[in-house]
């Protein structure tokens, strides 16, 4: 156990270096100059220089990234020049409610998430079960700043049963001041007034439940999953026959059994919970860290920003570590050596990979010097240079890389295996395709997924005729209400909301599929070298994952979209890269799986080399997984989209969008009521699609689920 507990201390250290790192690059990522910024525009450049002198931000960047370090040892976390304020100071202020939040969440999440799931497996195919089955879709589907606006409108504005905004009835208790920041805490225990801890709780409860929403799914959906597994087991049926009553076995024998993988999925999910944040937050006013981090980049704070995300990071590695010590207590197996790396293949190792890490060098370079140049900050003459060093390093490493491949033969090979495999490949995809349609006609949930998806892209396929007006003008005609003309009617801009939701799914469903294109391409290539080649390989390349995983994906894709600028092709990019991981993770898995098969060892023993074994035997047998996974990951990143655009962070905000479209139908408030929902609905509605038929295909690739 002391071993298991120091292995994963150590692998912490560089991530939390990696962090630091990233954190003070933020700061020269940023477009513009941080010193005009803080300075403002009117600033002379003899102020600017003299104060990016005193600054440091003239010195070498191993010189800052030395002093950022002494700041972070002493609790210097710099100033705001929003708000010219120590970030420290409020960090205070933010950080315990946002801690507040997603702790009641969560907990909030597992109680309900764990009783159906439970419910659910004990009952099978009850109406329970299809309770509990429907209620985890529509989470995992849920678009909660949609989710936000409706309950706000019902329970907060209807009903008048929640408060809105702010943690606490200022007006009822204005001598209020909080010692800790934990306005539960104090409430309880610093004031002892059980109607002021009551005012607190009832200010919480309704983002708390919002923010829930999507780990009470997945809680629900892997309990019940993992319940059903462990109640068929022999030792559940022996405990039956020797008469024990059926609440000790569900709770003694199968839920501790049950409950092992869920424990990983709820730490998981509660660092994701901070990611999340962001949008419930802003949807609530909530003044917690991810507010703050959305009004940093609204005026590129660059401090408040760096120490927000190292942060969040930082307790993100915390939790997954503690999550992974207490699944070591419950598994006695992982305290004993039960995790080890992947086996490497023959005579690839260290030493053999370390000049292609070396390769890589240039290109880092070269990714540094675009960020560089995309700032604006530094002339382009200064760069000039490095960008002609980078140019020729590079240029040489294609050179040697050519001539290599040419002298030993391997161009004429890889074309080879490329043709072969392309044409073998469209045959074998094809085969896949009739074989889990066949299957896919007698799974209803899948179809109606289908039929959900095929509306969606006929609509975006045949916009420019199915849409009646153009989604860009404006005709006078402001807030119409549905009518034959406008059948939807008209949005604040005089504009017909029907063309600009049809347009608006062009937009989003080509933007999530080139983003969970380039993920899927990429992770794909990063998990299978990974997988395949382990030892090294594997260790470098999932060093960077995990990495890019210390990070929430959604606060990852947010802060890469303020780094690179607002775009649909920056979108792009932004929503891509947080979906590498999950691709990569997954396809290192099954080519660890498939590569120690009879037909691969076959094919080494024929002399087959290395790269034809791994496109043209072992690829081709984990394309069904990968389809699977591509088409939920095309959910999630619809998803994404339309939260980045909500938060102003996606492209022209005058092309049509969904999550866009929602965000100014949410600011007419009582208005656009009609415009949230329409738009919410499309974005539920295409997911669930997407949802629903990536469930399908896991049921058909299940053999204990295939229809014969």
């Amino acid at each position: 156990m002391f071993s298991f507990v120091l292995r994963r201390l150590m692998l912490s250290v560089p991530m939390l270096i990696g962090i630091s790192i990233a954190a003070f690059l933020l700061l020269h990522a940023l477009p513009g100059d941080p010193a005009r910024a803080i300075l403002g525009q009117r600033a002379t450049a003899e102020n600017v220089e003299q104060f990016r002198e005193s600054q440091g931000l003239n010195d070498p960047l191993p010189t800052q990234y030395a002093n950022f370090l002494k700041g972070l040892a002493e609790g210097d976390l710099g100033s705001s020049h929003r708000t010219n304020r120590p970030v420290v100071d409020e960090l205070r202020e933010r950080v315990p409610a946002t801690i507040e939040l997603t702790v009641f969440a969560m907990l909030f999440a597992c109680i309900v998430g764990i009783s159906l799931g439970i419910l659910a497996a004990i009952k099978p195919r009850t109406i329970w079960d299809f309770i509990c089955l429907g209620f985890a879709l529509i989470g995992v589907s849920m678009p909660i700043f949609w989710l936000g606006f409706l309950v706000q409108k019902a329970l907060a504005g209807g009903l008048k049963l929640f408060p809105f905004g702010e943690r606490i009835d200022i007006a009822k208790w204005p001598t209020f001041h909080s010692e800790s920041g934990f306005y539960l805490y104090d409430s309880l225990f610093v004031y002892q007034n059980a109607e002021l801890t009551f005012d607190v709780l009832h200010h919480l409860m309704l983002p708390a439940m919002v923010l829930a929403t999507v780990p009470m799914a997945l809680i629900a959906r892997m309990t019940r999953a993992n319940m059903l597994e462990v109640l068929d087991q022999d030792f559940i049926r022996t405990a039956r026959a020797k008469g024990l009553a059926p609440r000790p076995v569900i709770l003694r024998h199968a839920m501790r059994n049950a409950m092992i993988p869920v424990i990983t999925a709820i730490g998981t999910q509660f660092g994701y919970l901070l990611g999340g944040a962001v949008l419930t937050e802003t949807i609530f006013s909530w003044p917690g860290l991810g507010r703050y981090v959305i009004e940093a980049i609204d005026v590129l704070d660059a401090k408040p920003l760096q120490a927000s995300v190292m942060l969040v990071a930082v307790v993100f590695i915390t939790v997954n570590l503690l999550t992974d010590l207490s699944y070591a207590i419950i598994d006695p197996r992982l305290r004993h050596g039960g995790a080890k790396g992947s086996e490497a293949v023959p005579g690839v190792g260290w030493l053999k990979f370390g000049p292609w890490a070396l390769a890589g060098v240039p290109w880092f370079v070269l990714l540094v010097l675009v960020i560089a140049s995309s700032t604006g900050r530094v002339e382009p003459a200064t760069l000039l240079p490095a960008w002609i060093a980078a140019g020729v390093v590079i240029g040489l490493e294609f050179a040697a890389l050519l001539y290599f491949a040419i002298s030993h033969g391997l161009v004429a090979q890889v074309v080879k295996t490329l043709r072969e495999t392309s044409f073998s490949g469209i045959s074998h995809a094809w085969e896949i395709a009739r074989a889990a349609f066949k299957f896919l006609r007698r799974h209803k949930p899948a179809m109606v997924g289908m039929a959900l998806i095929m509306m969606m892209v006929v609509a975006a396929v045949g916009a420019q005729w199915i849409a009646p007006y153009d989604p860009m003008e404006g005709m006078n005609r402001f807030h119409e209400p549905a009518s034959g003309e406008f059948w939807l009617g008209t949005d604040s801009q005089g504009r017909d909301l029907f063309s600009r939701l049809i347009y608006g799914a062009r937009t989003t469903l080509l933007v999530a599929l080139a983003a969970t294109l380039l993920a899927l391409v990429l992770g794909t290539i990063v998990g299978a070298l990974a997988g395949y080649f382990g030892g090294a390989v594997d260790s470098f390349m999932m060093r960077a994952i995990d990495f890019m995983m210390s990070f929430p994906s959604f606060l990852l894709a947010v802060v890469t979209v303020a780094v690179l600028g607002k775009s649909l092709e920056n979108l792009i990019w932004a929503v891509g890269i947080v979906g590498i991981p999950l691709f990569a993770r997954q396809v290192r898995a099954e080519v660890l799986r498939v590569k120690t098969l009879e037909y691969v060892e076959a094919a080494r023993g024929l002399g087959f080399s290395q790269f034809r074994i791994l496109v043209k035997t072992v690829l081709p047998n984990c394309l069904s997984p990968i389809i699977v996974l591509g088409t939920l990951g095309m959910g999630s990143a619809i998803l994404d989209v339309a939260g980045l655009a909500f938060l102003g962070l996606g492209g022209d905000p005058f092309v049509p969008e969904w999550g866009l479209i929602l965000k100014h139908g949410w600011d007419e408030s009582s208005k656009g009521a009609f415009q949230v929902g329409v738009a919410g609905a499309c974005i539920l509605g295409t997911v669930l699609g997407f949802n629903l038929l990536g469930d399908g295909l896991r049921d058909w690739l299940d053999p204990r689920t295939r229809l014969k």
